[in-house]
């Protein structure tokens, strides 16, 4: 089986699209035809050893690339990062990044799945003021909730968890996964004296808060969706919420007592399935890189642009594959 484009077009396809054109990378090479996904980009750039196709997808949500005729490509993946917690709270950490290089067999479909970011907590909100989870809209790698303030005093909630970008073969579920990229944790919530927690980075645990209060642990859930936490019974701040990912991260603490910053959510775990290894021969092998803090993790021949920065940025997925 031949790369894409070596012997019939590449189509991907995507729900609410607009029909455009484009050619293969010249010397009469045959043309390819596709739809573009809402919010994404398509271009041919110089790379490697040779011409590529890349394709972006850097809106929250889900989009599909059907393929007629299959081949060598290169999946890169970045999970979105985590709320900042209320009040003054601490950062919600980046999001993590995987990479795999798979052979897809003609007519098959992958499925996309682009991690959304949490929500900011709120500070002073007796009872609530927690920042929502993130989701990529597929029901997989979604980030928890944060944890809601206490119902006394002026106390913060927690940021929600960033969720996972993830893509399937061929139909949703977990059983068809290729590569996950972990969401980060939300930031604890701060209320007056003492400092907040930062949200774990994906792949990476969150920090600590004050008055005994623990950060998440990295990718600890039983699956990929994060779990909200509650809130605190006493006069206190709320911890971030775990991060999607192959596993999600769990939420971080409370503290134990008033005026006090509440723990970071950890983020969610990186995965790659049953990779095939260096098909290209250009180091485009399977790997994961965890984030830290507010940085997301790094592949630097990647095509992050900007995604899964701290503080609810949106992940990304970028396909490439080498024009014939």
């Amino acid at each position: 089986m031949g790369r894409f484009g070596m012997s019939a077009k590449f189509i991907p396809t995507s729900s609410g699209t607009s029909a455009l054109g484009g050619s293969g990378g010249g010397g009469g090479g045959p043309s390819f035809s596709y739809v573009s996904a809402s919010g994404g980009s398509e271009w041919n750039e110089g790379f490697a050893d040779g011409n590529y196709r890349f394709h972006r997808f850097q809106s929250g949500g889900t989009s599909s690339l059907s393929v007629s005729s299959g081949g060598i490509i290169t999946i890169w993946a970045w999970g979105a990062a985590g709320g900042r917690g209320g009040q003054g709270g601490n950062n919600g950490g980046g999001g993590g990044s995987a990479r795999t290089t798979i052979t897809v067999p003609d007519g098959s479909t992958l499925y996309t799945a682009v991690g959304r970011g949490g929500g900011g907590g709120n500070g002073c909100y007796g009872c609530w003021g927690h920042g929502g989870g993130g989701s990529n809209s597929s029901g997989y790698g979604t980030g928890a909730n944060g944890n809601h303030a206490s119902c006394s005093g002026c106390s913060a909630g927690g940021g929600g968890g960033g969720a996972a970008s993830m893509v399937f073969l061929n139909a949703w579920g977990m059983g068809n996964l290729k590569i996950a990229a972990g969401g980060g944790g939300g930031g604890g919530g701060r209320e007056g004296c003492g400092g907040a927690g930062h949200g774990g980075a994906g792949g990476q645990r969150g920090s600590n808060g004050q008055c005994g209060s623990q950060g998440g642990c990295t990718g600890c859930n039983n699956d990929s969706n994060g779990d909200e936490c509650g809130r605190p019974g006493n006069d206190a701040s709320g911890g971030g919420g775990g991060g999607g990912g192959y596993r999600a991260g769990n939420c971080g603490g409370n503290p134990g007592c008033d005026c006090n910053g509440a723990a970071g959510g950890g983020g969610g775990s990186n995965w790659v399935g049953a990779d095939e290894g260096d098909l290209t021969g250009q180091g485009f092998g399977g790997a994961t890189w965890a984030g830290s803090n507010c940085s997301p993790g790094s592949d630097p021949q990647g095509r992050r642009n900007g995604a899964g920065d701290c503080n609810g940025e949106t992940g990304v997925i970028v396909f490439g594959y080498k024009n014939p």
